[in-house]
């Protein structure tokens, strides 16, 4: 069925709308406006570390303001609602709902992020997303703190709000005939990181609040000067951002479950193990927290039991990535464009995730804690399996969103340009660290392996911003221009593919 294209709205209609496809559009724009200014700042960072010394950016606090705002931007202004965007645009439809649960408390939900993106622009912060005291408590400049911690704040509210539409969609307005295991992968994923947001963002959303309160003056909780202790800050940020790391992850992992059978023409190997993996990671990524904090003084007990809570990921993780390659084996693999990333998107999770096991064994951990193999670990995961998973994602929602084809060939070029500068980047910055260049800095000496190693990163970065050129002119001038898309086949695949639960439930 070729789509027959109606005339675009209004802006102004699809802004002030409350159904679940129209709040799903705003996030997606949102989210991915904010891509490109987090990404800016990333390519700003790169070229300042290119040389040794001052370069493009004037003194070492203008270098934290930007890498503040770049971290604060890319975590929970771009990533957290992309994945938004695709459950308000696609879970309804995959629990046979004729919207979600609470629809005005979605667009509210969606409406609290520009504002606390505006104040996180507005103050541009210096103390990194970490916000770690004592600095953040009694010398951070104000009212940029402040703004930064008041914008937190509102992003919190906003994911616990759309958090609790995503639980009540999926378990109370799904289709009485479909069955909690029948439910799409895709879904799961985002009851699975709903779980963990109602969980895990209140103790954060606490720690906030007793910063701010220490910033004032009315309180010591952080404050060594009076007698707080910075440590029960750091407690209380890895509580909440190691499960975070799992509501960033698991969604990118949901979306690709959607890719893989489609392009591999076969069933999804084992859906009830892909269940079992969300539930696993949903349980075990409380369990880990403090292997961040391995250098602050905790006993050698206290140590090995979050080791082994951070160990018990790894089946979990697993179980994904072979339930992936069982999916894809013997298929008649077709590799568009959305099966590009999603492979490139399998082999990055693999390889950083062999990083997150050297980061939790204690020999190890105090040998690249505070170094740069912890950023490249780190981007590594987020960049390698998020970003990849949701840009396949994005290619792959696209003709069904505007009704028209993205261009192959951009969107191919585009994929390559990005797996090999992200290779650049991320894995030099693992080297890098094991060569002793630690993290968060403005400035290093001019040691020749750094200074090579920085400019083969820098360098790699340059790369992906070009293939986002590439990304933003193809999706501009396809949503304009593009062919109209085949909506039963948009890429050729033969016969329609069913998932093994659409067989007696059909959802589409």
């Amino acid at each position: 069925m070729v789509m027959e294209l109606a005339r675009p709205r209004p802006i102004w209609q699809i802004m002030f709308s409350t159904h679940h496809t129209d709040v799903g559009l705003l996030y997606l724009i949102t989210s991915l406006a904010f891509m490109f200014m987090g990404g800016a700042l990333a390519l700003s960072i790169r070229a300042e570390l290119f040389f040794p010394g001052a370069q493009i950016i004037g003194d070492a606090m203008t270098f934290n303001r930007i890498f503040t705002v770049h971290g604060t931007t890319l975590i929970f202004l771009f990533i957290l609602p992309f994945a938004s965007a695709v459950g308000n645009y696609f879970v309804p439809i995959m629990v046979r709902y004729k919207d979600m649960a609470y629809p005005k408390l979605n667009a509210i939900a969606f409406w609290m992020i520009p504002p606390a993106g505006a104040l996180i622009w507005l103050g541009f912060a210096d103390f990194t997303w970490y916000a770690t005291p004592p600095y953040s408590v009694i010398s951070a400049p104000g009212p940029a703190a402040d703004m930064w911690i008041f914008g937190l704040k509102i992003l919190g509210v906003s994911s616990i709000l759309g958090a609790i539409n995503f639980i009540v969609t999926i378990l109370k307005c799904k289709h009485p005939d479909m069955p909690i295991s029948r439910v799409p992968l895709l879904a799961w994923s985002f009851l699975s990181s709903s779980l963990i947001v109602l969980v895990a963002l209140p103790t954060f959303a606490a720690a906030l609040l007793m910063l701010l309160t220490d910033r004032l003056g009315a309180s010591g909780f952080f404050n060594p000067a009076v007698g707080g202790d910075p440590i029960a800050y750091a407690h209380l940020f890895w509580f909440t951002f190691h499960p975070e790391v799992y509501v960033l992850v698991i969604p990118a992992i949901g979306m690709m479950y959607e890719i893989i059978p489609r392009f591999s023409r076969k069933p999804i190997f084992s859906a009830s193990s892909g269940i079992a993996a969300f539930v696993l990671l949903s349980i075990v990524g409380f369990a880990s927290w403090a292997h961040h904090m391995y250098a602050t003084g905790m006993s050698f007990t206290e140590k090995t039991v979050f080791m082994v809570g951070t160990l018990a990921a790894v089946p979990a993780s697993a179980m994904h990535v072979f339930n992936f390659l069982a999916t894809m084996w013997g298929g008649r693999i077709r590799f568009s464009t959305p099966m590009l990333w999603a492979i490139g998107g399998i082999a990055l999770f693999f390889s950083a995730g062999a990083g997150g096991v050297v980061n939790s064994a204690m020999p190890l951990d105090f040998v690249t804690h505070d170094s740069y193999w912890v950023v490249g670990h780190f981007h590594l995961f987020v960049m390698g399996t998020i970003l990849f998973g949701s840009v396949g994602y994005l290619y792959y929602m696209f003709p069904y969103v505007t009704g028209r084809m993205y261009n192959e060939r951009m969107g191919n070029i585009h994929f390559v340009l990005s797996f090999v500068g992200t290779v650049m980047v991320f894995f030099t910055q693992h080297v890098l660290g094991l060569f002793g260049m630690p993290r968060r800095v403005y400035d290093y000496p001019p040691i020749p392996e750094w200074i090579a190693m920085n400019q083969i990163a820098s360098v790699g970065a340059m790369i992906i911003g070009v293939s986002m050129v590439i990304f933003l002119a193809n999706m501009l001038h396809s949503t304009a221009r593009g062919r109209p898309a085949d909506l039963d086949d948009p890429w050729g695949l033969g016969a329609k593919y069913y998932y093994p639960y659409e067989r007696k439930n059909p959802q589409h």
